[in-house]
């Protein structure tokens, strides 16, 4: 299996909010930190976003019904 990273552009796209209001989730701790790469930039691993909005839809109350 590949690991596919993604930048902050994608994961906001991926999810479907702002990139800014992301970076206010993570602030607040509600969404998980991206990993600071060696050269610079940071990245979230794309199986880590998935897990989050798996976990996050299945805590939904639209889900249970």
């Amino acid at each position: 299996m590949t690991l596919h990273l993604l930048r902050m552009r994608e994961v906001a796209a991926r999810i479907a909010y702002s990139e800014s209001k992301v970076y206010a989730m993570i602030r607040d701790g509600d969404f998980p930190r991206g990993r600071k790469m060696p050269m610079g930039g940071v990245r979230w691993s794309s199986e880590v976003v998935e897990a989050w909005i798996r976990k996050t839809y299945a805590e939904s109350e639209e889900a249970s019904l």
